[in-house]
């Protein structure tokens, strides 16, 4: 499979996912106000090879949510990667605890120059997991064609974690999910 038609695979099974009355997150309320999922075009110039720097014993970070609370997560490991001739680094987290049902998910939360614009105020995610990350060269790859909107962008009813200020992005990542207010 082309690298055009996972990409364009991924964002079929969000639309049918928000589209799909038996897994929306969505209640018949916010289904009546819902502007559906859109992405900007499919760009692979945000199809990124980083540097993975693990981060051993990493700090569990509490992160504050959309709902007023606390959730935590362990730094997993940095992320070192050019866009548009501009050095960037994120941090990539492991839920603390790990979730029972997700034991191999990584959550890269990150925040950039679209967001309140042409993407969620609130950031952006994109879903990892740890074999995805395993290589012996020391590179993970970063697609922001799938950073998508947290439900909460969507529904007052979900607790989203808001990405930490050490991961914003100082340029436009107009790739993966926008956001019609």
């Amino acid at each position: 499979m082309s690298e055009l038609s996972d990409i364009e695979k991924y964002q079929q099974e969000l639309i049918e996912f928000y589209n799909d009355s038996n897994t929306t997150p969505l209640n018949a309320e916010e289904k009546l106000n819902f502007k559906g999922i859109t992405f900007f075009p499919v760009d692979t110039k945000y199809k990124v090879k980083a540097d993975f720097i693990p981060i051993n014993d990493g700090n569990v970070i509490p992160f504050p949510t959309s709902a007023g609370k606390i959730k935590h997560y362990k730094e997993y490991a940095m992320v070192n990667f050019y866009i548009d001739g501009k050095e960037q680094s994120l941090t990539i987290y492991q839920s603390n605890p790990i979730q029972e049902e997700y034991p191999d998910h990584l959550f890269l939360p990150f925040t950039d120059e679209t967001n309140g614009e042409t993407t969620y105020g609130g950031g952006r995610y994109i879903d990892l997991k740890i074999q995805d990350i395993l290589s012996d060269d020391g590179k993970v790859t970063i697609d922001f064609n799938q950073a998508y909107n947290p439900y909460c962008a969507y529904s007052k009813r979900y607790n989203c974690p808001i990405p930490p200020g050490n991961n914003s992005l100082n340029v436009e990542i107009k790739a993966g999910v926008t956001y019609k207010k």
